[in-house]
Order: structure tokens, then C-alpha cells, then sequence
């Protein structure tokens, strides 16, 4: 029996190694690739999936895989989808797909089970720290869920993150890290291993030279083939047999012949390949590339023509140039442009490759020159701003756009030429970020202007350097490399900016441009020990599309002549939408005082459309003060966006109709009217959310003491969680229409957490009748936590939200409190305006019919005319109270000095007689420019 096993083993041996000779033989320099191999499963960057608003149902989104050819579906929770989502802190601002978790712990993304997954690669992010997505796997041998990555996104703005799975039957899940945050997916590959052996595979081919990978191209169709189209140019030879695909390898099994078959412009390629007694066709249909219109616009937005282009295929050469435009004396021609106008515009280039039909505009603007009154604001976090197109901004060296978080990065040796028209100020606004060193600004000689060090104190900061001289090229040099935000050129040689002796800048009424200059320069100039007062006379003040114009400076007061009168606004692009990206100002500096303004956002307000955030303050300062302020907006009107801030309102009015107060930090409105805006264009519809606090580490949150609610919708409510530890007192306030409060009074579900302590007391009616319930338990709910409690205060309770005890070191009611004069004169025969001293007044304000006519420190004024004369105290933010008025008679007050030629007399009743009566008499001099003057006479 030995014998005979021995004698088949060394036959089997024998005949073994034959066979593997023969197969060595067989594949002699042929390279051995294992039929199990690691593809690229399935990869996305979601711009192809359908946009979805994050819902509490799960929702199912259904793929499949390349290679194995597996369902893949994505059950997807309270998470939205966003194929070309715009966010000013990711991709520069571009359009990109993501995947947003809400603000929740309950968002998940999870896969169906795939047979096998090797690695994963995915891209997460969020708009700031501690805060992404965390991926887990469960396949084969996992009793429950493994956590392959659960770090933050780290850099925020992009994180890209690869992990290994190498798993069977395995699923994917993502959930959000920060229940109190949103998380962001831009990207998601899926690897796995993939058994090449078990069905016919074409591995590509080429066509014209170049190479197609035949998983990226073919979808299988209902009868088992695979079909693909591809686009060839018309440039190129039409496939057929004469020019056939070449280079054809297959995966697995054998190509067999290819047939051709040409139909009109089109030419059908059928590849067969055969494996395991099974045939598979690969059916490739090449088609002639279709033509785009490109449609040319003038800069008066009127049709120029078109020019065709083949899609894929570059410009070339533009159809029209400037010759073909009516260009006004003074403008300049810039090129064309994806946006007719507006900030982040990009510029068309020859060379831009065409996918659809495309619009093109023609930019026009002022050429920029040197100017004695011009302002001219460079932006540089905008990575469309084009050097090329500014005449007065000129950089040589190596600078240039790096993020639209800091800007341009200048190197060292670098120098931006700088054109001005006499006296200007050159204002940066600096970074905090990079090297040690100086900023050095000098005239065409050489002569040094002034330095500045670098970096900044803190991100945003003002420098300002002043320029006294004739029309000259200035040159900004740098011995470091300094980010720079923005440089605005302020040429003021016929339009100065200076403090007059009292020590306010008064803005030219009406001129924006010069309301800006001025706000630049008392940034740069602000101090610590003292206050910057800026008086804006009444007019409207239109910044056009200009954003978070800063008030960085500590100490600022920013005076108005009237609430009703003086009118700050600007309006965003729609496209510019958000919480961060549209406020009329953002507030960084500390003591900022506002008084006798309105103030608007006034971007386009879509009711149809989810979000239509338009902030009138961004407030990241600490210590605000508005007094007498009116803020018209619609969406986060106001935003108190420092979680450890201070911030008062007194008096005015704040109007919206969503979350129109919202954020961190202790507010205390007192008798502030809050207007709830209609949510359409017909009156009285929708419902109104007033307030919505993101109060964290503060004790008392949004407290708003004797304010009245005017309602202009259908409903509203007090207010809604944000997050944090949220906080809001309704004190003692009169609500105008109580009938059209919502049952629960305020909204329980939070955004993203439940209502820490929402409470109320005494609320009224127009005619001081209670309306408060007795009681109003509610239970507060965020998804799983919930906390309920009495909502309505007893009067020991609301006690304790009085202002001294909400602020026990700050005392802005008294900040804010209103000088007023009591006696004011013109003397008999004089030409002298005199007032009562008012103490701890900081200045006069005088007033002829309304006009300002001067800012004084004195309790007098000299007349030059008659009129209807006021005079206004400014307490010691610099804000003026009620005005003191007298009236000076008929036409204008001539000098002393002057002749009358003709006097007459009226007695107090206002008879004319010839000469003065006894008494009280008015005498009317009139002289002989045919001015006239009043004065009284006592007759004997």
C-alpha cells in the first residue's frame, strides 16, 4: 500500500510540475495581476445629488457601485443636501456640494452594506473649532458600531481624512461630533475589494489618442450590456473603421471583434467581451460635441450679440472688445465679466473653457485718477479683485491673493504704488496673523510718510497714515510678509475730514463716501483714554452693497441729528446672504455709543425663501450703547455676537420678523419698540419669532424691561432657543395686539437646545390692562431633553432683572441720559444766541431751521442770520438732547456794523407805527443788500 501511495504522489508531484511549466511557459512575460483587486467603489462631491432641506424622516438616496456593481442607498437624517452650496468661509466662497448635519445630536448618514469596503477617504468641515463628522463601520464579526474616525475637522474650512476599514458586508455611518454645531461632508470615497473574475470586464480603451477607464464611463443597462456616451469634438475625426478605439485591454475575458456602425453625426462602437462562457457589451455611442451660446451685454445691461463656442472647447478670442462699446468720457472698459455688477465678480479670460451657454457683461467703471475728493476701496479677501483694473493700486513684488479670511500676502521688498490727489489718508485694515515687522508708507522722494508695526493687535485692525502734500505716487512698502484685508485711498484735499474745535468730525450730510472716510480714520484714530465723537447730520446715507463697514475703534460715538432723520443704509447681494456676511456694521471695539440714527439693511427679502439673514449690527464689541435707534431689517436685525458681552438699547425701535434679536451675551432692552414685520407682502400673514438667544456663561441673556410689541403679522411669539444656555425675560410689556400671541407665548422646541429660562411679567394692553396668564408651565424641548417650569414671574422674581442688577459695575441708563437746556436768549439789540450752562454737558449743538450750524464748547453763538435757531446738550457719550429753540425775527441778522437804510417799528401785537410806543416795541432794520433785522424796543 506504501508502495502504491508513494508511486501517485510522485505522480501527482510530476504531473504538477508540468502543468506549472507549461503555465510559466504559457505567461512568460506576461505581468500576474491578482483577480481580486481594490477599486474605487464610489466617489462623490454631492454636486449630483438632489438638494434636500434637512427633515426629522429619514430619506433614502440611491446609488450604486462601479466594478461590483452593488445598490448602495444612503439613509439620510435630519442633514441637508446641497449640491452647489455657497459659504463665504469654504472653497473662497465658490459653490460646492455638501452634506450638513443640523444642529443636533440626531443627523446620520448611513449606507446600505457593501460586500466589501477597504479604506474610506472623505473631506469634512465646519465654520469653526471642535466640529465635523465621526465615521463608524459594521461588517462581519462586529457586535455593534467601531468608531474609524471621530476628530474635529482640523483645518475647519477643509479637512481631508483617509481610515481603513477592510471589511465584509460592512456599512458606513456618519453623525455629527457637536450636537450644538453644524458639520459639513464636501466630499466621500469608497474603496473596496472587488473579485475581477467572476464576470466579462473591459478595462478601457483609447479613441483619438486619448485613454477612457471603462468604469468611469459605462452603465450597465436593463439588458445586461454596458452603454456609455462620449463626446468628441468636431474638430477631431469621427470614429469608424478607418479610425477605430485602439489599445483595448480588458479586465477579464477576451475582446472579440468590434463592430461600427456610423449613424448621421454619430458612430456606434460595440466591444464585446467574453469571460467564463458569458458575453458582455460594451456599446459606446460617440457623438459630435454640441455648441454654447455665449451672449454679450453692454454695461447699460442691453444685448451686444452672441458668439458660438463648442461646449469643452476655450474662448479664444472675445467677439467684442471696448471698441465696440459707448464708454463715457472718464470710464474705463475692464473686461467681461460673470456678474453685471457686485463684489466677487470673476473676470473671463480667453482661455475659460465653456460648459453651457454663458452670459457675459461688460464692466465700466470710473478710472481711477488723482483725485482731491475720490475714495477708492481696494477689498482684498475678495479673490476677484483684479490689480490690472485699478489705475491707483499697482503692486510690484510677488503679492497676492491668499484667502478671503486675511486677504492679499505681500513678501518682503514688495512696494503697491498709491495715487492721491494732495492731502489723503491711506487706511489698511491688518491682519493679526504672520511674521514681525514694518509698514512703511513714502512719497515719489523717498520721504517717509509714517510707519506702522505689524502684525495687529487684533484682526481687522485700523492703520491710517496721513499724507499732506501735492498730487504724488505714494509707495507702501513692507521688510516682512504682512496679510492685508483692504486699503482704501481717502483723498480729502476738497473734501477734508477733521474735528472741529469741540472735537466732533462732522460728515457732510448725505455723502456716504464721506461717512465711510470718516469712520475709517476714527478707527485708526480712536484712543483708549478719551472718546471719538462723529456727528451725521440728517439725510439718507446709501453704502450700496458695502458690508460690515467696522467700527473697530474703542470709544466711538456715532451721533445722529434725528431718528426719524438720519438714515444709514446699505443692500447685500441676495447671494451674499448670511449671519456673518451682511451686516450694515460690524462692532468690534468696546463703548461703542449710537444715538438719533435709523439704521437699514435693506437686502432683498425673499418671504418664500428659508433664510433672509440681513443684520443691521453685528456686535462683537462689548459695552454698546444705542439710544434712540431704529434698526429695519427683516432677518437678525440685530446680532450680539460676543457670548461675554455687555450691550443696552434704550428707546427706538427694532423691526423683523424671524429671530430679528438673536444671539449671546447679557442685552438689556429698555422700552425699546420691537415691530413685528408682516411675512408677505399682504399685511397681517405669517408668524413672528422676536427673539432667539444664544446666552451662554452670562447670567441674565436678553432682558427686555418696559418694551412695547407691535405686531404687523398674522401671530408671533417671544422668542426661540438658539443654544447655548438660552435666557429671555419679557418684563413688564405692553403688547399692542395681545390677541395675536401665540398660545404657548413662546416657541418650546429650540433650535438647537431647549429654553434654559424663558420667562414673563405683567404684560399689558394698549390701555394698561394685565394680559400675562396667572400661570404658563411649558416643557422646553430639543430632541431628547426637555425641561419644564413656570414661565410666569411673581413681582419678587422680575425684581431681580432690574438694570443695577443685570450690570453691577456698568451703568449705561445713565451713559445714555439726556441733557437738556433750560433758558436760551437772544439779547435785545444783540446779535448773540446765548444758552444756560447745563452741567456735564460736553458740547453744544446749534441748529438754524434744522441745519447744524456749528458743534460748540460755548454758551454762545454769534449770529450771521436770522432764523428759527435751537441749540442741543450733548451728554458725555456725545449724543445731543431735545432742542432749545428761539426765533430771531425776519430775513437775516446783519452785522453790527452794517448801515440800515430804512427802520421800522411794530408793537407787540404786531401794529406798524411810526415811532416806538411805550413799552414793548419791535423795531425792523432793513439795509441795502435787503437784509433785514429784528430786535426789541423799549419805549418810554
Amino acid at each position: 500500500m506504501r508502495k502504491h501511495l508513494l508511486r501517485m504522489s510522485t505522480l501527482c508531484l510530476t504531473l504538477c510540475c508540468v502543468i506549472f511549466a507549461q503555465a510559466q511557459k504559457d505567461n512568460m512575460g506576461k505581468a500576474q495581476v491578482s483577480m481580486i483587486q481594490e477599486k474605487l467603489l464610489y466617489s462623490t462631491d454631492f454636486s449630483d445629488w438632489t438638494k434636500a432641506a434637512a427633515a426629522k424622516e429619514e430619506s433614502t438616496v440611491a446609488q450604486s457601485t462601479k466594478y461590483s456593481h452593488e445598490k448602495l442607498d444612503f439613509s439620510i437624517f435630519n442633514t441637508a443636501v446641497e449640491p452647489a452650496g455657497v459659504n463665504p468661509k469654504f472653497n473662497n466662497g465658490n459653490p460646492l456640494g455638501w452634506l450638513m448635519a443640523s444642529k443636533a445630536v440626531d443627523p446620520y448618514i448611513t449606507t446600505s452594506a457593501l460586500g466589501s469596503i477597504t479604506k474610506v477617504c472623505f473631506v469634512h468641515a465646519a465654520t469653526g473649532s471642535k466640529r465635523g463628522w465621526k465615521l463608524e463601520a459594521k461588517g462581519d464579526g462586529d457586535g455593534d458600531w467601531v468608531t474609524l474616525s471621530d476628530t474635529p475637522a482640523n483645518p475647519a474650512n477643509r479637512c481631508e481624512v483617509t481610515v481603513e476599514v477592510n471589511r465584509t458586508n460592512c456599512r458606513l455611518r456618519f453623525t455629527n461630533l457637536n450636537a450644538s454645531q453644524n458639520a459639513y461632508l464636501f466630499g466621500l470615497d469608497i474603496y473596496g475589494n472587488v473579485d475581477m473574475s467572476k464576470s466579462p470586464a473591459l478595462a478601457g480603451f483609447k479613441a483619438n489618442g486619448k485613454s477612457y477607464v471603462a468604469a468611469d464611463i459605462f452603465s450597465e443597462t436593463a439588458d445586461g450590456n454596458m452603454a456609455a456616451t462620449i463626446e468628441l469634438s468636431k474638430a477631431e475625426p469621427k470614429i469608424s473603421v478607418e479610425n477605430p478605439v485602439s489599445d483595448l485591454t480588458a479586465d477579464n475575458g477576451e475582446i472579440g471583434d468590434i463592430t461600427y456602425i456610423v449613424e448621421g453625426d454619430n458612430t456606434i462602437v460595440t466591444i464585446p467581451v467574453t469571460a467564463n462562457g458569458a458575453t458582455t457589451n460594451y456599446i459606446a455611442t460617440f457623438v459630435p460635441k454640441k455648441d454654447f451660446t455665449l451672449t454679450y451685454y453692454n454695461a447699460d445691461g442691453n444685448e451686444l450679440g452672441i458668439q458660438m463656442v463648442e461646449k469643452d472647447s476655450k474662448i479664444g478670442a472675445f467677439k467684442y472688445e471696448a471698441a465696440d462699446l459707448n464708454i463715457p468720457v472718464g470710464k474705463v472698459f475692464r473686461g467681461w465679466f460673470v456678474n453685471a455688477s457686485g463684489s466677487g465678480n470673476r473676470k473671463y479670460t480667453p482661455d475659460e473653457t465653456i460648459a453651457g451657454n454663458t452670459a457675459l457683461y461688460a464692466i465700466v467703471n470710473d478710472k481711477e485718477v488723482q483725485s482731491t475728493t475720490a475714495r477708492y476701496t481696494f477689498n482684498l479677501t475678495d479673490q476677484y479683485f483684479y490689480d490690472e483694473d485699478h489705475e491707483a493700486f499697482n503692486c510690484i513684488g510677488q503679492g497676492g491673493y491668499h484667502d478671503n479670511q486675511h486677504g492679499w500676502l505681500f513678501k518682503s521688498g514688495d512696494d503697491i504704488e498709491l495715487l492721491v490727489g494732495g492731502n489723503a489718508y491711506i487706511i489698511l485694515s491688518s491682519c493679526k496673523y504672520g511674521g514681525a515687522g514694518t509698514l512703511t508708507l513714502k512719497d515719489s522722494k523717498g520721504n517717509i510718510i509714517g510707519t506702522a508695526s505689524y502684525p495687529a493687535a487684533k484682526d481687522g485692525e485700523s492703520v491710517s497714515f496721513h499724507y499732506e502734500g501735492g498730487a504724488d505716487v505714494l509707495h507702501l512698502t513692507f521688510d516682512c510678509s504682512p496679510y492685508i484685508h483692504s486699503l482704501t485711498i481717502a483723498n480729502v484735499q476738497d473734501n477734508p475730514i477733521d474735528k472741529n474745535e469741540a472735537g466732533y468730525f462732522i460728515v457732510k450730510a448725505g455723502d456716504a463716501a464721506h461717512l465711510l472716510n470718516t469712520l475709517m480714520i476714527a478707527n485708526a484714530e480712536a484712543k483708549e483714554d478719551s472718546r471719538t465723537y462723529i456727528f451725521v447730520p440728517d439725510g439718507t446715507y446709501d453704502l450700496g452693497e458695502t458690508v460690515l463697514t467696522p467700527i473697530s475703534g474703542n470709544n466711538i460715538s456715532l451721533i445722529g441729528q434725528s431718528e426719524e432723520g438720519t438714515l444709514i443704509k446699505n443692500a447685500p447681494r441676495v447671494e451674499n446672504e448670511g449671519i456673518g456676511t451682511t451686516a450694515l456694521f460690524l462692532v468690534t471695539g468696546s463703548n461703542t455709543y449710537f444715538q438719533d440714527l435709523s439704521l437699514q439693511n435693506a437686502m432683498p427679502y425673499d418671504m418664500n425663501k428659508a433664510a433672509g439673514r440681513a443684520v443691521v449690527i453685528q456686535d462683537k464689541g462689548n459695552r454698546t450703547i444705542c439710544k434712540n435707534v431704529r434698526l429695519l431689517s427683516y432677518q437678525d436685525t440685530y446680532y450680539s455676537n460676543n457670548n461675554k458681552g455687555q450691550f443696552y438699547f434704550e428707546d427706538g425701535e427694532i423691526h423683523g420678523v424671524v429671530d430679528y434679536v438673536c444671539g449671546g451675551g447679557d442685552v438689556f432692552y429698555n422700552r425699546v419698540k420691537f415691530v413685528n414685520e408682516s411675512r408677505s407682502a399682504t399685511p397681517k400673514t405669517g408668524s413672528v419669532t422676536i427673539a432667539a438667544p444664544y446666552t451662554d456663561g452670562t447670567q441674565w441673556g436678553y432682558v427686555m424691561s418696559g418694551c412695547t410689541i407691535e405686531n404687523r403679522a398674522k401671530s408671533f411669539n417671544f422668542g426661540r432657543a438658539w443654544g447655548g444656555t438660552p435666557r429671555l425675560a419679557w418684563l413688564n410689556t405692553t403688547i399692542n395686539q395681545p390677541a395675536e400671541v401665540e398660545s404657548t407665548r413662546f416657541t418650546t422646541g429650540g433650535m438647537n437646545t431647549y429654553a434654559d429660562k424663558f420667562v414673563e411679567y405683567n404684560s399689558v394692553d394698549a390701555s394698561g390692562k394685565v394680559v400675562s396668564p396667572a400661570s404658563n408651565t411649558l416643557t422646553f424641548k430639543k430632541d431628547n431633553k426637555s425641561k419644564t417650569y413656570e414661565t410666569i414671574l411673581t413681582a419678587g422674581e422680575a425684581a431681580e432683572y432690574a438694570i443695577d442688577k443685570v450690570f453691577t459695575d456698568w451703568r449705561p441708563e445713565m451713559l445714555a441720559g439726556q441733557m437738556n437746556i433750560a433758558n436760551v436768549q437772544i439779547s435785545a439789540g444783540s446779535d448773540i444766541f446765548s444758552w444756560d450752562a447745563v452741567e456735564g454737558a460736553t458740547a453744544y449743538a446749534v441748529f438754524n431751521h434744522d441745519k447744524l450750524v456749528t458743534i460748540t464748547t460755548s454758551t454762545d453763538y454769534k449770529l450771521t442770520e436770522a432764523g428759527n435757531y435751537s441749540v442741543r446738550a450733548a451728554n458725555s457719550m456725545g449724543g445731543f438732547g431735545k432742542p432749545s429753540t428761539v426765533t430771531t425775527g425776519i430775513g437775516k441778522v446783519a452785522s453790527k456794523d452794517a448801515k440800515a437804510i430804512r427802520i421800522e417799528y411794530f408793537t407787540i401785537s404786531g401794529a406798524k407805527v411810526s415811532t416806538p410806543q411805550q413799552g414793548v416795541n419791535i423795531a425792523v432794520k432793513t439795509f441795502a443788500d435787503g437784509s433785514r433785522s429784528c430786535s426789541k424796543v423799549i419805549g418810554k
